[in-house]
């Protein structure tokens, strides 16, 4: 049995109980079909890309299965005569896939969502020169290592230029604002007529 992830919109005009109904009418087909459902995750309604069938929004739900080769060709002859179902799509979980998955559902439970407050601190300037300074220590991975490289080369750039000129200052500085256009404009308008 191979790992399959189905996802379909359903349309968002439809009341609620006629989409849990939708919902429960495919949980049934793929059990009763030979698949096992891992998760059915409703992701609510959200705004489409582009209209289909005079619609801008659509119910998305994605359900993870288990399941034969043959129960894929079935759903989806289910999905296409179902007049409700706006767009669908069924793809089998590679190894890749399934790793990434395994990673998420692992540390899901672990750490809860960080709140804007709770959100972790990034080391600033000064701090990441002291510890770059101090050779004899082993050098940390964070997850802002990129970020305090590129810092660090902005601040060895700034020191190279002339005093009180900074990178920002020195390439405002040759940035030149083009003269005003609608003014122009107006003025040639008034002359014609």
């Amino acid at each position: 049995m191979q790992k399959y992830e189905t996802i379909f919109v359903i349309d968002s005009l439809l009341k609620s109980d006629e989409i849990e109904a939708i919902i429960t009418k495919y949980e049934k087909f793929i059990s009763t079909n030979g698949g096992q459902i891992e998760t059915i995750d409703p992701w609510g309604k959200k705004r489409l890309a582009y209209e289909i069938n005079k619609r801008q929004y659509g119910y998305y739900v994605l359900i993870r299965f288990d399941g034969p080769g043959s129960i894929i060709k079935q759903l989806e002859r289910e999905y296409r005569l179902n007049e409700t179902i706006l767009r669908y799509m069924t793809l089998r979980l590679n190894k890749q896939a399934l790793k990434t998955l395994a990673k998420q559902q692992s540390s899901a439970p672990s750490t809860p969502k960080a709140t804007p407050s709770e959100t972790p601190k990034i080391a600033s300037q000064d701090e990441a020169v002291a510890s770059e300074d101090d050779s004899s220590k082993e050098p940390e991975m964070t997850e802002v290592s990129d970020e305090v490289s590129e810092n660090t080369a902005d601040k060895d750039e700034a020191e190279s230029k002339p005093e009180g000129e900074t990178k920002v200052e020195a390439e405002s500085a040759a940035v030149e604002e083009p003269p005003p256009l609608a003014a122009e404009a107006t003025e040639d308008k008034t002359k014609t007529e």
